[in-house]
């Protein structure tokens, strides 16, 4: 591609991925922030909860301040707490709704444009499904209500590392549809990573969520069970082992284009989640995707 990439879309960051030390809303919060920030390069980030009010206080100002296109994650939440939105108890279910919606006032306070979640766990049968869906009408009307904003749903894996219920396009389109007949706006999040680890590839089964997509995460996995970093571990672009490199991320980007999510004008939000491994530091980590970003886009 001979053009810039900027009337297509927002290159951004997953934050508290690219500094691993923020994952649990402790640690440098606004000092890696102000890193993301400040460099050009990056129009979007996602952030996590963050625990100190203080600190979200100054970071809010700096997202505003830095005109920074905001995505707010619950998913980091939902694993630490082992929270199931889909739960065949129905206890089990209201206490993640609870602690998901309680979340909602930080994402209003820092700016966020929506709000992230994903799917419980993985169960097989038609009756998980209608529950998720369930939990997520009652999400999207709290958020509605509360801070005004739309949710997306992340899709993770169903039977490798993450075992979430919504791991493949197709559930994850019967969904969206279901959850959509009442709020338009729901919509739906995948990540280069994950669809590899979804046992699919992005040219069969991204046009099944095409409709429904509104922002997507490009980074990498490890589906050699034996590899040390097995997973949705998000390791460097082209690391020995991975999933994932120049040649798929062209191929993934090309495929937005084909189904239309990629277009002048439009701009969605474009986010690297790659995960600094150990021994490399997280500036080592933003240039490797930064180099993988346009090696793929210069060849496209």
């Amino acid at each position: 591609m001979k053009e810039p990439w900027q009337p297509h879309l927002q290159l951004g960051v997953v934050h508290n991925m690219a500094f691993p030390e923020c994952l649990g809303g402790d640690g440098p919060q606004f000092d890696t922030l102000n890193e993301i920030c400040r460099d050009p390069f990056f129009e979007a980030v996602d952030v996590g909860p963050m625990n100190d009010a203080a600190v979200r206080r100054d970071c809010a100002n700096l997202l505003r301040d830095c005109q920074m296109t905001v995505t707010f994650a619950c998913q980091p939440v939902i694993l630490r707490h082992n929270l199931d939105l889909n739960a065949a108890d129905a206890g089990q279910r209201q206490k993640a709704v609870e602690m998901v919606a309680a979340l909602f006032d930080q994402a209003r306070e820092l700016h966020a444009g929506r709000i992230a979640l994903m799917s419980g766990k993985h169960a097989p049968g038609q009756a998980a499904p209608e529950r998720l869906v369930d939990s997520l009408r009652q999400l999207c009307k709290l958020a509605r209500e509360r801070v005004g904003l739309p949710l997306l749903m992340e899709i993770f894996d169903y039977d490798m590392d993450k075992k979430a219920l919504v791991g493949t396009c197709a559930l994850a389109a019967e969904v969206a549809r279901a959850v959509r007949r009442d709020f338009a706006d729901f919509g739906l999040l995948h990540d280069l990573s994950h669809i590899y680890l979804c046992h699919e590839n992005p040219a069969q089964h991204l046009p099944l969520i095409r409709e429904h997509l509104v922002a997507v995460h490009m980074g990498s996995s490890v589906s050699d069970r034996k590899h040390a970093l097995f997973g949705d571990s998000h390791p460097l672009f082209g690391m020995p082992g991975g999933d994932n490199d120049v040649p798929e991320l062209r191929d993934f980007i090309k495929t937005l284009f084909d189904i239309g999510f990629l277009r002048p004008g439009r701009r969605p939000v474009c986010g690297f989640e790659v995960k600094p491994p150990a021994g490399v530091a997280p500036p080592t980590a933003i240039a490797n995707m930064k180099r993988t970003w346009l090696k793929s886009w210069w060849t496209l």
